[in-house]
């Protein structure tokens, strides 16, 4: 499946921020909005940025209204998602594919937004950005150390050079780069929106799951079919939740090793992007080579116009 590429970023452009997940702290969002400024980017609020809803940043109808509106502005030139959380996925039916398919905008955003990014590959057939949110990493301390300026800007992402204890099966695999927050990808499994992993390389990171609970995610998109034309798969960022004390980096290792010791595609893990205070910008849809054997991810195009 061909992929449809936004216009690339420039410099004093207006960038929409929109909510359409969890509630968006006033604070990091005013700092992520002067990070933007300082860079020479003029920043427009989606109408319902600080709106709150128990869990929600607002109803339903007030987020996904909020998110039509930045896409009908024209003067907005990219659109990011202050943050994460829940929620992105219940507002898929009230968004429309011809309206962001008559004006791609660059999307970046992560996390929960995974499930809105594969609304956007499969009705739209738009590449998308997974990475830092304004209310997040860009309100943080290691702001200045983030890439997204660079790809959004038209730069090919940098290769990636794996350790060899990083590969956890060997290989070689080439196509476009799909996936996101495994847990979204899991609960996307039987819907009009299930990520197409045909031909792809799979990347997948999360946050605050134990290892059994992982391991349950990546079983359903087994036992659904999900994997089985995959060419390589890529894991990012995982850090496990607190029961009983956390689980340790060894104990995650050591149930990866033997998760994936007899995968029919190469894996690699320990890529650097996911929740992390400065995670790489991943352009999903575009063309990606997975070599494990030489231990390397090379990005073969940029991922906008």
């Amino acid at each position: 499946m061909s992929s449809v590429r936004p216009p690339r970023l420039r410099r004093g452009a207006t960038i929409g921020i929109a909510a359409v997940s969890g509630p968006v702290d006033e604070d990091r969002l005013r700092r992520g909005v002067a990070e933007l400024e300082r860079r020479g980017y003029r920043v427009r609020l989606a109408s319902n940025a600080l709106a709150r809803r128990s869990f929600l940043a607002g109803s339903d109808d007030e987020r996904a209204r909020g998110y039509r509106e930045l896409l009908a502005d024209p003067d907005v030139e990219a659109i990011f998602f202050a943050r994460g959380g829940y929620g992105a996925s219940r507002v898929l039916d009230r968004i429309s594919p011809e309206q962001i398919g008559a004006r791609p905008l660059i999307h970046l955003g992560g996390s929960d937004l995974t499930a809105l990014f594969a609304f956007l590959r499969t009705h739209a057939r738009m590449v998308s950005f997974y990475g830092p949110m304004p209310a997040v990493e860009m309100a943080g301390d290691a702001a200045d150390g983030l890439d997204w300026e660079d790809v959004l800007g038209g730069a090919v992402p940098a290769p990636h050079v794996f350790e060899p204890s990083d590969v956890l099966a060997a290989g070689a695999g080439e196509g476009p780069l799909v996936g996101g927050c495994l847990s979204l990808l899991a609960s996307l499994a039987g819907t009009a929106e299930s990520i197409d992993t045909r031909g792809a390389v799979l990347f997948w990171e999360d946050v605050g799951e134990d290892t059994y609970r992982l391991d349950r995610m990546l079983t359903q998109l087994e036992r659904s079919g999900t994997l089985d034309r995959l060419h390589a798969m890529l894991i990012g960022s995982i850090s496990p939740g607190a029961r009983d004390g956390g689980e340790s980096p060894e104990t995650v290792a050591a149930w990866l090793e033997d998760r994936f010791r007899n995968a029919p595609f190469p894996v690699v893990r320990g890529f650097p992007a996911g929740h992390l205070a400065r995670p790489r910008t991943l352009p999903l849809g575009v063309p990606v080579r997975l070599d494990a054997d030489a231990c390397r991810l090379e990005f073969l195009d940029s991922g906008v116009a």
